[in-house]
């Protein structure tokens, strides 16, 4: 492994020529990160869900009503 220049925890891999991060809490701060997004993917797909639920609950109450007011008339 080669040392870069001014970057204390990277290396460039002499066989691939990859440029390596050896720092830990480089590495604990993409997790957390990653895991973030993961939670806000999580979270926007059961917002979807459920703003797909209220609009077909929305949707039976207007058929209901409809019903209701055929019948009165």
């Amino acid at each position: 492994m080669i040392p870069v220049k001014d970057h204390k925890f990277l290396f460039r891999d002499e066989k691939t020529n990859a440029i390596i991060n050896y720092s830990n809490s480089d590495y604990e701060n993409f997790l957390i990160e990653k895991e973030k997004k993961i939670k806000e993917i999580e979270k926007s797909a059961q917002l979807f869900e459920d703003v797909e639920i209220l609009k077909n609950d929305i949707n039976e109450i207007k058929n209901l009503l409809k019903q209701v007011i055929s019948k009165e008339v």
